[in-house]
């Protein structure tokens, strides 16, 4: 039946336009939409059933503009010159694309594949892979990608002959490790090969898990110790100019010891503040910035 807004079908779909058998299908080459439609929880509702399953058609998707499900896929788009799906998201808090999964499988998939398979591949990238990327992740100012999790790992990656992740930055660093607040020491747990990142007041210190947690007997971490700004770096006087003395009066100021202008420039200040942190740290108190005082400025906190 029909009336000035509304077409409704009913019956067995037939061989039509496009697609045999199709609940709706057409041919039409001079259309601007294929579908258009609006509705109060949900434009376009699509489901696909197997055999023997039943369908909760009646249930509602408040204010999303499409919903697919299936028995393997909900949604499939395919590009055939850009992307086969686009998600934009009007609202400064909300994404374009959501990857919600109910169970262990991953909320959103990228694959790069010179083939289409049904079945997610299961080792067999090497054959059947794609040399495009998987995932891609671009921002103008903000973050490409970011993952989160409260228990497992926020961002996985793994390769059998390249990288396993590749970043690059002009202007920031390359990658961050967020340090862990409200503690001073490593937890039992970790696995070979961790890296943890702890903030102690202004200062964050690095560690390396060496062996993992077994049975009763807690993860072993060995603290990362820095070495010298730059190598080789002469031992710093009064009089000394240039970015290794601009690198040492920041640690001075972050140790509150004063310095003075932080400047590059090796001052009476500077020289004081120097021998104030040496005798703070019992080391040998010369105001004169070596080896035994650099270690002392990036690993003493």
């Amino acid at each position: 039946m029909a009336h000035d807004d509304q077409f409704t079908a009913v019956g067995p779909s037939l061989t039509g336009a496009g697609f045999p058998r199709a609940g709706f299908s057409t041919k039409s080459t001079d259309t601007v939409y294929g579908v258009n439609a609006v509705g109060t929880f949900c434009g376009v509702y699509g489901e696909s059933l197997a055999p023997g399953e039943e369908s909760d058609r009646e249930a509602e998707r408040d204010l999303i503009g499409v919903v697919g499900e299936g028995s393997t896929y909900g949604v499939l788009g395919r590009g055939r010159t850009l992307a086969g799906v686009v998600g934009f998201g009007r609202r400064g808090d909300t994404g374009g694309v959501f990857g919600i999964s109910m169970s262990r499988a991953p909320g959103v998939v990228g694959q790069s594949r010179i083939d289409f398979r049904f079945a997610l591949p299961t080792g067999d990238n090497a054959e059947h892979g794609g040399s495009a990327i998987g995932v891609l992740g671009e921002s103008g100012s903000g973050t490409g990608v970011s993952g989160e999790s409260s228990q497992g790992a926020g961002v996985s990656g793994a390769s059998t002959s390249g990288r396993g992740g590749e970043f690059s930055s002009s202007q920031a660093a390359q990658i961050r490790l967020a340090p862990s607040g409200g503690t001073t020491a490593p937890p039992d747990t970790g696995q070979a090969g961790d890296l943890l990142a702890i903030q102690q007041d202004a200062f964050a210190t690095l560690w390396f898990c060496v062996l993992p947690q077994i049975d009763g007997r807690p993860a072993v971490w060995g603290k990362v110790h820095l070495d010298r700004p730059s190598f080789p770096s002469p031992t710093l006087d009064e009089g000394a100019e240039g970015q290794d003395v601009k690198n040492a009066q920041g640690l001075l100021a972050a140790h509150g010891h004063d310095p003075g202008p932080i400047d590059g420039v090796f001052g009476p200040q500077t020289a004081a503040a120097t021998r104030g942190f040496q005798e703070e740290a019992g080391i040998v108190v010369d105001g004169q910035i070596g080896p035994q005082t650099w270690n002392a400025l990036l690993n003493h906190f």
